[in-house]
């Protein structure tokens, strides 16, 4: 996929292996969002973060959170690792939490 990056924020290494399998699969770059800076990130037209949850938050977000004034015209895709197993209430307060 062209012109497109994965950020990832992962603290155990999963939410890393999964970023690097899409961002392999997809032919695009990869950048871990601790290292990341808006102007690395504002060249590209697609935007897919991952981040493990922790208290229901998704870790990472805040990148986009804190720059979305200059990131808004841009097709940004958000997906979260997690441990435990699916659970439509849990899922309906990350969505809460974090969108």
């Amino acid at each position: 996929m062209k012109n497109t990056v994965v950020l990832y924020q992962s603290k155990y290494g999963a939410t890393k292996k999964y970023a690097e399998w899409l961002a392999s699969d997809l032919g695009c770059e990869i950048l871990e969002t601790k290292s990341a800076r808006l102007a690395d990130i504002e060249k590209y037209d697609v935007i897919i973060l991952g981040g493990g949850i922790y208290a229901s938050g998704i870790a990472g977000l805040s990148f986009i959170k804190k720059n979305y004034s200059k990131l808004k015209d841009k097709k940004i895709a958000v997906f979260a690792v997690g441990a435990s197993l699916y659970d439509e209430e849990a899922m309906l307060a990350v969505k809460e939490r974090n969108f």
